[in-house]
């Protein structure tokens, strides 16, 4: 039964999905079906991580983002601080000609407007802990919480970048190292190309260089501010002289494009010549990201759902195998027990020969053991079976294990050594292989049952992003 608070919690959950894109709703949904599972505000839920990490599977997998992250790079005073403020309707980062932006700023949307610095960013984003192995890079990082809902907004992660210039200017951090590292932790970036003097600065040219040995097809490409070179001229001519730099440094400059943008101004219809302006193309390049990333978070929930069933499969079949192991290997290990029985019972007889055989044992028992046995005869004859069978002329025993002299020693010697190889070899022989409990295996069958539900959210959540699609459509 819902207690009270689960009802408030459900409700308010219900309340907020309301408020959210498809794309959103279905982002959050899948990292809830890997943190919390089925039914987050229910007590006793798990998610697809804790099934895979469990000690009977073991599956190594990641928990997907519930936000696209896409990196902005560019020279100084390229518009990349004016264009965050613009796609999300807020003034939250700082512009200007003035370089403004010397370290990295982390823009998202949440319920309450907050700034994050430097330990606190690497708590809230636990997948950029990385990021700190660059000396002086902990004090120059931040985060930035806006509540606006603007565009798709709320299904993207912004991250500003120190704006690149060449000269004295010194950072406090190795600057296109940093963003090398988070390329690889990005799923779109959008350079811009300031057209007055910085566009062919050459440690943007570097940045774009070293993104594009492992990250080309991330990176997209854009003039800003176009609407200050006004003279058609002049735009063909700062377009000319950046593709010229950066052919050299792109890979698949076949596919290259450089869209002229610039934040909308009231006095556009002014302008002598219309400039284009591709900025709902920067739009589309986000919201294309954010649908592929839908795509591959539900492509990686059904590849993690097949490995962890896989894995139950191979439990099961291993705990089988197991099983008929152990049968015979303890079937080999009665045996070798029991021939070890034989082994020392031969060996225990021969050391009773043996000491029998000895002068003073045997004058001892023939003088006093066998008179007392008198009144019972079948001991007397066990004993008598003990000792050494004495020669009639000369009273003298007789020679026993083939005359060897000390034959007797040799054998006791070489069964202690049959028995104790026999005892190593059972050692060896009778070791068990782990097995399933019932309880770990009705463990298994429920994450089955489970895993196989969860199977069946990620279909219903393709038919709504399927749907969504149709829709806009």
């Amino acid at each position: 039964m819902a207690t009270p608070s689960n009802k408030k919690r459900a409700t308010k959950n219900d309340a907020d999905s309301l408020g959210m894109s498809s794309n959103e709703r279905i982002l959050k949904r899948i990292h809830e079906l890997y943190e919390k599972g089925l039914n987050p505000d229910g007590e006793g839920s798990i998610g697809l991580l804790q099934i895979a990490a469990d000690p009977l599977l073991k599956v190594k997998c990641w928990k997907p983002r519930k936000k696209v992250n896409v990196m902005l790079i560019g020279n100084h005073s390229a518009g990349k601080s004016s264009f965050i403020n613009w796609y999300i309707g807020e003034s939250v980062q700082t512009t200007g000609v003035a370089i403004e932006t010397r370290g990295f700023t982390f823009v998202t949307s949440g319920r309450k407007r907050e700034t994050l610095k430097g330990d606190a960013t690497f708590q809230f984003y636990d997948h950029i802990d990385g990021l700190q192995q660059f000396k002086g890079i902990s004090d120059n990082v931040f985060t930035e919480i806006s509540t606006s809902k603007d565009k798709n907004f709320s299904c993207v992660d912004m991250i500003d970048s120190p704006g690149l210039v060449d000269g004295e200017m010194e950072y406090p951090f190795d600057v296109v190292e940093s963003i090398v590292w988070l390329a690889d932790h990005v799923d779109l970036i959008l350079c811009f190309f300031d057209p007055i003097g910085q566009a062919l600065c050459k440690r943007t040219m570097i940045a774009v260089e070293r993104l594009n040995e492992h990250h080309a097809e991330k990176v997209a490409y854009y003039l800003s501010k176009a609407d200050q070179v006004e003279k058609e001229n002049d735009r063909q001519r700062v377009l000319i002289q950046i593709t010229q730099n950066l052919s050299s440094r792109i890979k698949n400059t076949h596919a290259f494009k450089l869209p002229t943008i610039y934040l909308p101004r009231d006095d556009a219809h002014l302008l002598a010549v219309p400039i284009p302006n591709a900025l709902e193309e920067v739009c589309e390049d986000i919201d294309k990201a954010i649908r592929m990333t839908v795509q591959k978070n539900l492509t990686s929930m059904k590849d993690d759902c097949m490995r962890v069933v896989k894995s139950i499969e191979e439990a099961h079949a291993t705990n089988k195998q197991q099983k008929k192991e152990n049968g015979a290997r303890t079937l080999k290990g009665w045996g070798l027990m029991v021939f070890g029985w034989v082994i020392f019972a031969v060996f225990s007889y021969v050391a009773v020969l043996e000491m029998c055989a000895l002068g003073p044992m045997g004058t001892a028992m023939r003088r006093h053991a066998l008179p007392s046995l008198e009144a019972h005869p079948v001991l007397k004859e066990i004993v008598e079976g003990l000792l050494p069978v004495s020669d009639a002329d000369t009273d003298k025993p007789e020679p026993r294990w083939l005359g060897i002299p000390h034959g007797g020693a040799y054998a006791v010697g070489f069964l202690f050594v049959v028995w104790a190889v026999v005892q190593y070899v059972k050692s060896v022989v009778w070791q068990l292989h782990p097995v399933l409990t019932k309880k770990d295996i009705k463990k298994l069958e429920g994450y089955a049952r489970y895993t196989q539900e969860l199977s069946n959210q990620r279909e219903e959540l393709y038919k709504e992003y399927f749907k969504q699609l149709h829709n806009d459509d």
